[in-house]
């Protein structure tokens, strides 16, 4: 049978109309706890797994004395690092658990100079750098798009014009994941356009390969999109807090200058990808199915659409205005820099109503406590003088040319985000990625690269939230759209 958007809409307006908005939120609260995805799992610490990391930390230690006999932090920082990579890896826990074990821990084996109590006072300084203002910043505006359904209104509006002309409908929505993982983030914008695309591809067979290459192509543009500004993914966040670290910095014009032309090349290229990949992905009932001449064209859009408001306009060009300073590096300065300019927002938003109570609740704090133990991470391999060593033993294996290097930490850095999570990769590799920039004297250059090659692996779907947001979709039997080797075939050349 066919999806029917127009029942499903009064349904939920019966719904709604029963419960509170607490109740509501406490509903969708408990709904988002029971799903699963990137380092999230219902289950708790597995044990087993836990124990080996912690073994592996602990034969670590002594093995680190024998190539670093004179530097007792950094030995202590390797058994540190290597039970935090390997229970990210494992994913024996929690990616957010984990990140939050790198402080106390870090403090327990005395990685860094001083006491335990400065010890502390400057691992904890690190977990809340001035950059998750700017992800606490992103979940607001999201919150504010989302409440003038600004995505399902753009969506409806492409529908309208492409409707008849699916594969340009295809490319219009990728452009439009690019734009919203650019301005929201690459975790917000995925979740928010397959919320409006489900209605679309339940009116279409599990099998149909445009429902697949439709999928595949959000799934892909919320990943170039994640490259698009600074706060657009976690792994910006985390790279640009890393070189702050080291005292460089990149303004969002620098950012902008490099990544609006790159990312719109990448998402025109995922889409002829997908078009030509389209031509050999029947199934072969969808063959049978198909009837000669027969025209596809694209369902329409259906969300309960609610009056765009005075309130909300105000809304909408507050959040652009915040958009516009951080771009505007002067205009920042003069508020003091751009995560002043995001705390400014934020107490704005929720001091006029912008966002309630209930909605600042529900914020994704478990990805800012990721990124934020990731910070204590690089502080503590930089603080230990574990990173200055690996650093030294890096710059002998690769090239003195500065280009080259670039060219060479972009390769390892795809290499890494082709296995391990995007974010994981960020966090463990750009403090080192950050030193060797310094010493060859492009350390700019080689963060923005760097940030870009880690989001740019598609081939598995693990890897990213926007592959698992696409591979998780499934039909109301239950059945997904994609499966692994969708990704396999489509994200390798990507």
């Amino acid at each position: 049978g066919f999806f029917d958007g127009h029942r499903a809409r009064r349904c939920r307006q019966e719904l709604e109309a029963t419960l509170s908005p607490e109740r509501i939120q406490e509903l969708r609260s408990k709904a988002m706890s029971e799903g699963t995805g990137v380092g999230l799992s219902r289950m708790p610490m597995k044990k087993r797994r836990t124990l080996c990391c912690a073994v592996l930390a602990g034969i670590a230690i002594p093995l680190s004395a024998f190539l670093l006999p004179n530097a007792p932090r950094a030995q202590r920082c390797v058994g540190l690092v290597t039970f935090t990579v390997s229970m990210w890896v494992s994913e024996a826990a929690p990616f957010e658990a984990t990140a939050l074990f790198v402080p106390p821990l870090a403090v327990l084996l005395e990685v860094l100079e001083g006491t335990k109590s400065q010890q502390a006072k400057r691992i904890l300084a690190s977990v809340f750098s001035d950059s998750l203002y700017l992800v606490l910043c992103g979940f607001v505006i999201s919150s504010v798009f989302t409440k003038s359904q600004l995505e399902c209104r753009t969506a409806a509006a492409l529908q309208r014009k492409f409707g008849q002309r699916p594969f340009l409908f295809m490319l219009a929505i990728m452009f439009l994941g690019l734009v919203l993982s650019s301005l929201l983030s690459n975790v917000t914008a995925p979740l928010l356009l397959i919320e409006v695309l489900k209605p679309l591809l339940k009116d279409m067979p599990t099998d149909s390969r445009y429902s697949r290459a439709l999928l595949l192509g959000l799934a892909f543009s919320c990943n170039i999109g994640g490259m698009a500004t600074p706060i657009s993914s976690p792994q910006n966040v985390a790279a640009l807090t890393i070189l702050r670290q080291s005292g460089g910095n990149i303004t969002w014009a620098q950012w902008l200058s490099v990544s609006v032309p790159f990312c719109s090349t990448g998402v025109f290229a995922g889409w002829l990808l997908l078009m030509f990949l389209y031509r050999f992905d029947a199934s072969a009932d969808e063959l049978s199915r198909s009837k000669p001449n027969q025209k596809m064209t694209v369902p329409e859009v259906v969300f309960d659409a609610e009056e765009f408001t005075v309130g909300k306009i105000a809304s909408l060009l507050s959040a652009f205005a915040t958009l516009a300073t951080f771009a505007c590096q002067p205009l920042a300065d003069f508020f003091g820099g751009t995560s002043m300019v995001a705390v400014m927002f934020v107490a704005i938003a929720i001091g006029t109503g912008m966002i309630s109570r209930q909605t600042f609740n529900s914020y994704s704090w478990h990805l800012m406590f990721l990124i934020g133990g990731g910070g204590a991470l690089g502080l503590a391999v930089k603080g230990s003088g574990l990173l200055d060593i690996m650093t030294d033993s890096a710059a002998r294996c690769l090239s003195r040319s500065p280009g080259l290097l670039v060219a060479e930490l972009v390769l390892v850095l795809v290499g890494a985000t082709t296995f391990v999570s995007h974010t994981v990769a960020a966090l463990v590799l750009m403090p080192l990625v950050v030193q060797l920039g310094n010493a060859a004297g492009v350390s700019e250059l080689s963060v923005m690269v760097g940030g870009l090659g880690c989001s740019v692996a598609c081939a598995l779907p693990m890897t990213s939230f926007p592959n698992v947001n696409s591979l998780m979709a499934v039909d109301d039997h239950g059945k997904p759209w994609l499966a692994m080797n969708n990704f396999l075939a489509a994200g390798t050349p990507m």
